[in-house]
Parts: structure tokens; C-alpha cells; sequence
């Protein structure tokens, strides 16, 4: 059992320290994957929205970021224009545009470096049973919904 000071310790390295470290790391790398692609940062997140999306519209984009339509619009363009997303008709309901990789050398490109980083944190994640995982989870999930709900209050601060 952990001692009160242990436990306080603890949660100053996890929410404080290796929190804001990692969150640090996280934009750095996404920064660094944007540069290499010659595209924005907010470029490169809605690319893997519409990686992890299946199906996405312009108006899941707006919804999964915040941005407004206008500005996916011109995100999509961008990306389009760069080729690295292409817009495609859905075959069921002709109104209905989603948003797709493209197959491109430029997507080809970023491939390798989002592979390493999934079999990294693959392997990283073997070193844990199953319980440590639901609490790492819990964790996460936890974390991401506090940073979901203070986008959104900063977003309508930004709005008056």
C-alpha cells in the first residue's frame, strides 16, 4: 500500500509532470509530421479523423474539431490540393460527400512514421496486464474528455 506521501508524489509525476510532458511531446510530434508534409497542424489532425472515420463528411470534421464548416472546407482543400485527401461522392446518396485518404507518394510518405509509432506503443503496451490497460484506460478516457469539454468552452469564449 502506498504511503500518503508516495501517493502525493504520484499524482504530481502523473497529472502534473508526465501530463504536461507528454501533452508537450504530443504536439511536437504532430508539429514535426505537419512540417515533413508541408501542411498545417490542424491539416494533420483531420487527417486522422478521416483515417479513423470511415465515412466522414465535411460536417463530422466540424463536429470531431470544433472548427467551423468554412474552415474544414478550406482544410479540405488544402489537403485535397496537396494531395493528400480527395473528396468522393457517396454512391449511395449523391448528396452526400465524404472525405477519403488519398493514395498518394506524399501519403506514402508519413506511412512508415505513424507505423513505428502504433508497433511502439503496441509493444509499450504488452508490458501491462490486463487490469493496469482498464486503468490506463480509465485514465485516458478520463483525461480526454476533460481536454474535450475545456475545447469546447474555450471555442465559445472564442464565439462572443
Amino acid at each position: 500500500m502506498a504511503t500518503p506521501s508516495k501517493r502525493a508524489a504520484l499524482l504530481k509525476t502523473v497529472g502534473q509532470e508526465l501530463g504536461r510532458e507528454l501533452g508537450a511531446r504530443t504536439i511536437l510530434f504532430h508539429q514535426a509530421m505537419a512540417d515533413l508534409a508541408s501542411i498545417s497542424v490542424t491539416d494533420i489532425k483531420c487527417l486522422d479523423y478521416i483515417d479513423r472515420g470511415g465515412d466522414v463528411t465535411a460536417g463530422d470534421l466540424a463536429r470531431l474539431t470544433g472548427l467551423t464548416t468554412g474552415a474544414i472546407t478550406a482544410a479540405i482543400d488544402r489537403l485535397e490540393k496537396g494531395g493528400y485527401a480527395l473528396r468522393e461522392r457517396s454512391e449511395t446518396d449523391r448528396r452526400k460527400v465524404y472525405i477519403r485518404l488519398a493514395n498518394s507518394p506524399k501519403m506514402t510518405r508519413l506511412h512508415p512514421i505513424y507505423e513505428t509509432l502504433g508497433q511502439a506503443t503496441a509493444a509499450l503496451s504488452e508490458k501491462y496486464s490486463v487490469r493496469e490497460l482498464e486503468t490506463i484506460q480509465d485514465y485516458m478516457l478520463g483525461c480526454t474528455k476533460i481536454l474535450r469539454e475545456l475545447t469546447e468552452t474555450v471555442l465559445k469564449m472564442k464565439r462572443k
